[in-house]
């Protein structure tokens, strides 16, 4: 590097900030719309530029700045995105001690006095240069009455005042302020336009360094430019000079590719002993523990991208053949371990014991890792009996229905005799005794007083009426001694309300038209519908748990069991229903 004495000696950040256009890398959108304004004569009197840090949001302030103000070295050039940089102005703005282009902190600056001074500087001409600029860095950090006071002014400025804001949290700069503004979002620098750019600076500054280094240090700077520059700095130092891969998994705490792919790849294949050994490994050399599961995410995603035919042309040479390899695993089982390892991701990072939470992570891996897939599980399922409707095939319950409906004649055929031949109605006497009894109306029916017949029914009435916590109540507690019609026995479970039978009463009464009576007794009773409804349900899960096809699901997953049930109608009405959205 370079031969001056450590107290000269510049950051790499701040020795290679670009001071004009060409150098800005990543920003392409930016550079051509600025371009296509001032070539057109249609530049905004107000950025703001947004984005992480070390985009290059400050840097884009500057150069738009002396670009704006550039004079070129005859004196008589005009605003360029390409600032010459010899001139009187290009030097001044380059060395922060132009009149007339001002640079304020907001962070420290926070008040509206601060605001007041640039309003008042505003309404003045510029001293010397072709446009007063007032650049304002971190302008979120500014106190609402500071926004406030600058609204006027940004909206209507003089035409020699460009104002250009700078900020990381976009969110925190009000609506009125970005409505006054063009905004610019600055991306994030990709990892192949990173790692291409800090090989450049390694060959400038005469640094030795490997390129997968270069790669580790351009992903762990996460599309930071600054950061980015700053890690190579300290890898640099570390070495003298030589910037070798391990090294930079070592500073970073990265367990390093190799570590990473043999912890995976083992765990993946089922191994625990050699997972947990090469955990051990990465753990001596320094590696986090939350890193290495972030690294071990990063690589099942990379894997699955290849496995789904879309991986990623950013990675390096050694980790592009390791995720080819785990690629032919398939994304189920990619898919199953990323979420086994996102889930254990948040138990390591708030684990007492970062690193015994990672190797129970690493175990639970390679146990769920033989696990069959979906599709294995189903390739070798025997094949289901046909013509069987459930789990219990044709000894199910579905049997003795279709017999029944076999044999009992639908209506239609009942009266299709009738509706074949109909006789022909004699015509109606005129007069006579036939007369009069033809004129009589006919009997009308009795209306039907309603019954109570069940414990249910009362639930359904409940409900029916929107009476959804006496329900419950009712299907939770009530035990029934005995029905009549105008009369109902019970027993209470523990925990019901004291007042639940007077309610029943007064609801019963009510829709049954006349008095009804709820009392307590004593004496043998029902289990509640609650309980019946369990039991019901256990014992169905019970007899769908004895059918050969179910057992043979069981018996592919260890320690499985059969905890609900769906009839098939429900299932079928459920897919055309999403059919018919998908549809739609």
């Amino acid at each position: 590097m370079s031969d001056q004495s450590p107290s000269a000696y510049r950051v790499l950040a701040r020795k290679y900030r670009p001071d004009n256009f060409t150098g800005l890398i990543g920003q392409d959108a930016l550079v051509r719309t600025l371009q296509n304004a001032i070539t057109h004569g249609r530049l905004a009197h107000a950025f703001v530029l947004t984005g992480v840090r070390g985009v290059g949001k400050t840097s884009t302030a500057r150069i738009l700045a002396r670009g704006l103000n550039c004079i070129g070295q005859d004196g008589t050039g005009g605003p360029t995105l390409n600032p010459c940089g010899a001139c009187e102005p290009c030097q001044a703005i380059a060395g922060g001690r132009h009149v007339d282009v001002l640079e304020m902190d907001a962070a420290s600056n926070t008040g509206v006095d601060d605001v007041r001074d640039i309003i008042e500087g505003a309404a003045y001409r510029p001293v010397s240069a072709r446009f007063k600029i007032y650049i304002i860095d971190e302008v979120h950090m500014l106190s609402k009455s500071a926004f406030n006071a600058l609204l006027k002014t940004l909206e209507e400025p003089p035409e020699a005042v460009k104002f250009i804001f700078a900020t990381t949290e976009i969110r925190k700069v009000p609506v009125t302020i970005l409505s006054r503004c063009q905004r610019f979002d600055l991306r994030r620098v990709t990892v192949d336009t990173l790692a291409a750019h800090l090989t450049t600076i390694t060959e400038a500054e005469g640094i030795s360094a490997e390129p997968e280094a270069l790669h580790m240090i351009a992903r762990a700077a996460e599309g930071s430019v600054r950061d980015s520059l700053s890690l190579l700095d300290q890898a640099a130092a570390m070495n003298a000079d030589v910037i070798r891969a391990d090294t930079v998994a070592h500073m970073l705490g990265h367990a390093g590719d190799q570590d990473v792919g043999d912890i995976l790849q083992s765990a993946l294949g089922g191994d625990v002993a050699a997972a947990l050994a090469a955990f051990t490994r990465a753990d001596n050399r320094g590696a986090d523990a939350e890193t290495i599961i972030s690294d071990l995410l990063d690589l099942t995603h990379f894997a699955s991208l290849d496995a789904a035919g879309s991986a990623m042309a950013d990675l390096p040479e050694s980790t592009a053949s390791l995720t080819a390899s785990l690629a032919k695993l398939g994304i189920a089982k990619l898919g199953r371990a990323w979420q086994i390892l996102l889930k254990g991701h948040q138990e390591v990072k708030h684990a007492p014991n970062g690193r015994a939470a990672a190797q129970m992570l690493i175990i639970r891996l390679a146990h769920a890792a033989p696990m069959p897939t979906p599709a294995e599980i189903i390739a070798k399922l025997p094949t289901a009996p046909a013509g069987s409707s459930g789990p219990a095939g044709s000894s199910g319950p579905a049997a003795p229905t279709q017999t029944t409906a076999s044999q009992t004649p639908a209506p239609s055929q009942t009266i299709a005799p009738q509706s074949q031949a109909p006789s022909p109605m004699p015509p109606a006497p005129s007069s006579g005794p036939h007369a009069q009894l033809a004129a009589d109306p006919a009997p009308q029916p009795e209306p039907v007083t309603p019954q109570l017949h069940s414990l249910q029914q009362a639930v359904s009435l409940c409900e029916d009426d929107g009476q959804f916590v006496l329900a419950a109540h009712i299907r939770s507690y009530v035990q029934v001694i005995s029905l009549t019609d105008s009369h109902l026995e019970i027993s209470l479970a523990d925990g019901a309300p004291e007042d639940l039978p007077a309610k029943m009463a007064k609801f019963l009464s009510h829709y049954l038209n006349h008095a009804f009576l709820v009392s307590l007794g004593q004496g043998p009773a029902e289990k509640t519908l609650k309980e019946q409804e369990e039991e019901a349900a256990h014992t169905a899960r019970q007899e769908a748990a004895k059918d050969p096809l179910v057992a043979e699901i069981i018996g592919q997953f260890e320690g499985a069991e059969v905890t609900n049930i769906v009839p098939l109608a429900d299932l079928q009405s459920d897919m055309s229903d999403d059919i018919d959205q998908s549809d739609k």
